[in-house]
């Protein structure tokens, strides 16, 4: 994994043992796609950098420093809006060079860490995206540079036709002539982008294809019905907000019902989630699950 990419998963990670419930290593590792082990190693790397973490239970904490013990001049920092402005600013200007990279790096060391990760992010997502859009604009194909597949875990650049982003610009629909299907990609997992100047050459198979609140597409809906335990709700409405519109309440139970394009993704938050979730249908999902738990 790119080194830009491990330290925003660190600074994300640090804000989320900043955050008045803390958080648990396993829910971390699954939200992060890397394993518990990963999230261990974050957590000596911190401690070792002068971190104080703590454990209660489940969950590990890194408790605020008290206010009165900071100095005057370390409260100096920018909010998440004044940094994006000057960030802005100092990106469209034609000066390049070692100086607006020294203005970046200051700009960030003086941004609230919660919007730390964020705000690096912003900057290559933005940067990644634009170019996307022209592609798409003028029917051009691009180069994914290292893409990493969450189904293969296999990292390596493919070639596209871009069709169109979808879900506010996480989710790209592209179709992909070596293996001859429309795919969709995470933006976040795109690590740069090259414009090939090629036009596109197979339009006429650019299908638009549907897609569920888990982010996976497909041409035939499938209706899914769940019944949640209350923290499985919470759980699936922090990590899939676009599912909240589909829960509902009845007869004091959490329900959800929905259509998905693939069984993969509610299958993996279901079983990342056994005992605290009822599949009412279909059975195919039910069929799944005992699948994955007999290869378990």
């Amino acid at each position: 994994m790119p080194d830009h990419r491990k330290l925003a998963r660190i600074l994300q990670f640090i804000v989320r043992l900043r955050a008045p419930f803390g958080c648990d290593k396993h829910e971390i590792a699954e939200h992060f796609e890397v394993n518990v082990r990963t999230i261990e190693r974050h957590i000596v790397l911190l401690r070792d950098l002068g971190f104080h973490i703590e454990q209660e239970g489940s969950r590990f904490f890194i408790r605020n420093a008290g206010k009165n013990i900071l100095k005057p001049e370390e409260f100096i920092t920018f909010s998440l809006e004044e940094a994006l402005m000057i960030r802005n600013a100092l990106l469209i200007t034609s000066q390049q060079g070692p100086m607006r990279n020294v203005l970046l790096d200051k700009l960030y060391a003086l941004t609230d860490l919660e919007e730390l990760a964020e705000t690096m992010s912003n900057l290559h997502q933005s940067m990644v995206i634009t170019n996307i859009r022209k592609a798409i604009q003028y029917k051009r194909k691009i180069i994914l540079k290292d893409y990493e597949s969450s189904d293969s875990s296999k990292i390596r650049d493919r070639i596209v036709e871009p069709i169109r982003f979808m879900n506010y610009f996480r989710y790209l629909s592209a179709y992909e002539p070596s293996s001859g299907k429309v795919k969709t990609y995470k933006t976040d997992r795109i690590q740069d982008v090259l414009l090939t100047g090629k036009p596109w050459e197979h339009e006429d198979k650019h299908q638009r294809k549907g897609m569920d609140v888990f982010g996976l597409t497909g041409d035939k809906p499938i209706k899914v019905t769940l019944i949640l335990s209350r923290r499985a709700r919470q759980l699936l409405s922090e990590e899939h907000p676009d599912a909240v519109p589909f829960i509902s309440v009845a007869e004091k139970k959490y329900i959800f019902s929905s259509e998905v394009y693939s069984l993969t993704g509610v299958g993996r938050f279901v079983l990342g989630l056994l005992g605290e979730i009822k599949v009412i249908e279909p059975q195919s999902l039910k069929s799944y699950i005992q699948e994955k738990i007999n290869k378990f």
